[in-house]
């Protein structure tokens, strides 16, 4: 947990937060806990301070995460067990909490996939698309009508 993290929220005053995960740049939500103002007084927009928020990264400028917290993560990660993984009797690797194990035998190979050569009306493949050069000449994308043949 990455404590006293500020968060500076757009149009509104920074708050004090402690990040259950570390942000990515793929997030699309920012999840925290013990959000608290900078003089560590509870926000007037919170009701339970001892909640877990979930903030759209749309509505933050920027978060400001201090390098003793960076450094006291790093010494938490640290002294955790590495994951473990579970094996099934014949030794295959399973998914923890999953319904299905994960085996090599139940993945699709490119041996089991056959050629497309009609559809489900008896149509081949360039069937129904003979439109396709008339909407070309009527000013349709050139890439959008490959995408089109292709699917």
């Amino acid at each position: 947990m990455l404590r006293n993290a500020v968060v500076h929220i757009a149009n509104e005053q920074p708050i004090l937060v402690d990040l259950l995960v570390e942000p990515t740049p793929s997030d699309t939500s920012l999840l925290c806990r013990n959000m608290r103002t900078m003089s560590g007084k509870k926000p007037v927009f919170v009701d339970q301070s001892d909640s877990t928020f979930v903030l759209p990264v749309a509505g933050i400028r920027f978060i400001e995460i201090p390098r003793a917290a960076y450094l006291e993560h790093d010494a938490e990660r640290a002294t955790e067990p590495p994951p473990t993984r579970r094996l099934e009797p014949q030794g295959r690797p399973t998914l923890v909490g999953g319904d299905a194990p994960a085996t090599a035998a139940a993945l699709p190979t490119d041996q089991d996939a056959a050629p497309v050569t009609e559809d489900s009306a008896g149509r081949s493949p360039s069937e129904g698309y003979t439109d396709l050069g008339r909407l070309a000449s009527d000013g349709l994308d050139g890439d959008l009508l490959r995408r089109i043949r292709d699917a």
